[in-house]
């Protein structure tokens, strides 16, 4: 009979990303080093499950908290690494030696938590920031540190010593305001964002995402510009479900002053 991390290595090999809910079953969410498997399929999947982050988390995965220095005081996360978007500006050798130093590694994942309670996207942002820059394994949590800690927040592992993280810039994510034109993009406004969460703070389903967006005339064939205060979290949101979306970085709309 094939042991878990037999399964696991061969869901890998075949390039089958398997649900991470049958990856909690298969390692029970016990702990162990950091994975160079991608089991999940992140060139796909940019917000994770209560049970596909805990597993990750479980199995070793680095953490970043992306919430501000005053969530972070109210609650910490032991072990956990802080960082915003803020921290990944300046030349390409300081932002990779910054996320050598918290633990960044090529091959393995990150699991990014934020709280969508007090602000909304500051996960997203970073997530956009860090997938920018090449680093294609990083994802949010669904309903952030609330709906880790009511599941049960596992024990989270410390970096193991320095990463090998490396800067490799490839598809952009965002589009300047000052370059976005209409004809090419179906603008949609951030406000949208609250009709696809549900009262606790998570997505609702994809059938329901769906829905709500072909109300407003939008498919999977349309591309789509997310803009306005907390796009971020928006962009990120449709990326995951498949959505050809991108950020509009800049103020937007635009005006004579901006």
């Amino acid at each position: 009979m094939l042991q878990p991390k037999t399964l696991i290595v061969a869901a890998f090999l075949a390039a089958t990303p398997i649900a991470v809910g049958a990856v909690a079953a298969l390692t029970g969410l016990a702990s162990g080093p950091h994975s160079a498997i991608d089991v999940i399929g992140f060139d796909r999947k940019w917000v994770l499950s209560v049970d596909e982050a805990r597993a990750l988390i479980a199995s070793g995965a680095l953490v970043i908290d992306a919430r501000s220095a005053d969530l972070r005081a109210q609650a910490p996360i032991r072990n956990a690494q802080a960082l915003t978007p803020a921290d990944l500006a300046g030349s390409d050798a300081a932002v990779t030696e910054r996320l050598r130093q918290l633990g960044f590694n090529r091959d393995a994942a990150a699991v990014v938590i934020g709280d969508p309670g007090h602000d909304l996207g500051a996960d997203a942002a970073l997530v956009l920031a860090l997938r920018e820059l090449g680093q294609n394994r990083v994802a949010l949590v669904d309903g952030g540190l609330p709906a880790l800690l009511a599941a049960g927040l596992p024990t989270v592992q410390p970096p193991f010593g320095l990463g090998n993280a490396e800067i490799a810039r490839g598809q952009r994510w965002s589009v300047e305001a000052t370059k976005l034109r209409p004809s090419d993009y179906r603008i949609v406004e951030s406000g949208l964002s609250a009709e696809l969460l549900t009262p606790d703070g998570r997505l609702k389903t994809a059938d329901q995402i769906a829905a709500i967006l072909a109300a407003q005339g939008i498919d999977r064939d349309s591309r789509i510009a997310a803009a306005g205060q907390g796009s971020a979290w928006l962009a990120t949101v449709l990326i995951d479900q498949g959505y050809d979306a991108h950020l509009v970085a800049g103020e937007y709309p635009l005006t004579a002053a901006n």
